[in-house]
């Protein structure tokens, strides 16, 4: 598995992505209950949009087939960044790429940030691999009916104890 950044400004990428986002993010409405979860009503262009905003990370198999992805963005506050998204294929399901992948980004988007992850209540695997990686519940809140969000953050200094 080779991870590299991504350059969703080139059409085609943005189409792998895509591809790949929705086949996990079905998985997740299934698991969660909800159908109609805001990454399955994107367009690739709208993924080509997003690349001014946030910087993804993909995961390619020795095939040439992007397994998984992650994106992060610049936060709200300073020394702060965001886990936008984590996508991993369901070909690719608990071969720990999701954890690969963002502790690359981690690393390398921006070492020594606080960062702050949101997933829905019932994404059990979700939660366990951000919990597992050190981030921890600050809150939670509830955007839409039927759906609660928790915001869990990994403050810088908890990068030397993971």
């Amino acid at each position: 598995m080779v991870i590299e950044r991504l350059d969703l400004s080139n059409r085609e990428t943005a189409e792998l992505v895509w591809s790949l986002q929705h086949a996990a993010y079905r998985i997740e409405a299934n698991l969660i209950g909800v159908t109609d979860l805001p990454p399955l009503r994107e367009t690739v262009a709208d993924l080509e949009a997003c690349a001014g905003t946030e910087t993804f990370w993909g995961c390619w198999t020795e095939d040439g087939e992007l397994a998984a992805a992650v994106s992060a963005e610049t936060g709200d506050e300073a020394g702060s960044s965001t886990v936008c998204r984590v996508m991993v294929h369901p070909d690719y399901f608990r071969q720990g790429l999701a954890s690969k992948l963002l502790s690359v980004m981690m690393a390398e988007y921006a070492p020594g940030s606080d960062w702050d992850v949101t997933a829905e209540v019932r994404n059990e695997p979700a939660l366990s691999l951000y919990a597992k990686l050190g981030f921890l519940p600050a809150e939670t809140f509830c955007p839409a009916p039927g759906i609660a969000m928790v915001r869990m953050r990994k403050p810088a200094s908890a990068e030397a104890e993971t």
